[in-house]
């Protein structure tokens, strides 16, 4: 198929945050001004229902607003896993069941529109760094802990890839080699320890172990109800929380020292926990900073704090990356609609 492109008159941008739960979208106007947003659960039964449930939550953003499809410049998208971006397509998303799949060519003919292909943590930290970046720093870290766990590298203003496209993917270090399987393939990945299936998971094996728990109170145990319980100074749900902080603290000592950062930011649906998710992390680093003088000057807990947890972060640098595409040369933008 050819490249679309955009009439003068079409002056909305959509952006669509993808995830293993939730499809969030987000409708703008090109001065980034915000008009109407939807967040609606993932349709899991096949890559075709998750296309198509990606198609109605668009369509309902929509007419939220009162906006045709014709009147919309482009749709950008954040979604987890492999890309090969240049293509539009996903190579392998495993909590999406995608694999080679021509994601953007299907929605672009369904649509009739421009659409563009980002990993979900890398659209994230491209809206922190537009959108939620008050101290102006031009080197940070957005790290997205949800259904999984990444993080989107920004060097000098600039989203870094890697070589491979997987720079950023924290979630498959193996931190616990006879730990669970995680869904790669691996044992004992980050992934499997801190994101939110995991925690509650722990949440339901400590829940079982102290009868008196407020967490047996609970219908469905998921991260929310964990932290809430936290908060409450309940010992099952602070040994889980405890346990995820010092994961989480010595995986973010990690970047630290690797790219010698200015800010990490944390967000997803897991941080939307605030200082109960935030407080065990600093924890650990206040322990690393008491056995390490070379810890005490990189960890410096002002480095660290928590995205807005009222806009979602993926949409918004999805929309930013969209407009960033239509700028570029229309011979730049074939292959991907292709």
């Amino acid at each position: 198929m050819s490249s679309i492109s955009p009439a003068p008159n079409q002056q909305w941008l959509v952006g669509v945050d993808l995830g293993g739960t939730t499809v969030t979208t987000l409708l703008v106007d090109r001065q980034f001004v915000p008009y109407s947003h939807l967040t609606v659960p993932t349709d899991l039964t096949s890559p075709e229902g998750t296309l198509a449930g990606i198609y109605q939550a668009i369509q309902q953003t929509l007419a939220l607003a009162g906006v045709g499809l014709e009147a919309v410049a482009a749709v950008g998208l954040g979604v987890p896993g492999r890309l090969d971006r240049s293509k539009g397509v996903v190579n392998l998303a495993v909590n999406l069941n995608f694999k080679d799949f021509p994601l953007i060519r299907l929605l672009s003919e369904k649509l009739g529109l421009p659409c563009f292909l980002e990993n979900d943590v890398r659209s994230a930290a491209w809206g922190v760094y537009r959108f939620d970046n008050e101290a102006g720093v031009d080197n940070l870290i957005y790290v997205g802990l949800g259904t999984g766990i990444a993080a989107g590298i920004i060097l000098n203003g600039q989203l870094y890839r890697g070589v491979h496209e997987l720079a950023g993917e924290i979630g498959h270090i193996i931190v616990e080699p006879d730990g669970p399987r995680c869904k790669c393939g691996a044992q004992g990945c980050l992934e499997t320890l801190v994101a939110g299936p995991a925690i509650a998971e722990l949440g339901q094996q400590a829940a079982r172990s102290k009868a008196n728990s407020l967490l047996n109170r609970e219908p469905v145990i998921t991260a929310q109800t964990v932290y809430q319980a936290a908060q409450h100074g309940d010992p099952a749900a602070l040994s889980v929380t405890h346990r995820v902080g010092r994961y989480l603290g010595r995986a973010l000592q990690g970047l630290v020292m690797s790219f010698d950062i200015e800010q990490i930011v944390l967000g997803g649906g897991v941080a939307r926990a605030g200082q109960a998710f935030l407080q065990p992390i600093l924890r650990e680093w206040a322990h690393q900073r008491q056995k390490s003088t070379l810890a005490q000057e990189v960890l410096d807990f002002e480095i660290l704090r928590l995205a807005d947890p009222e806009r979602n972060m993926g949409a918004w640098g999805a929309v930013a990356l969209a407009a960033q595409a239509l700028s570029r040369p229309q011979s730049d933008l074939v292959e991907q609609q292709s």
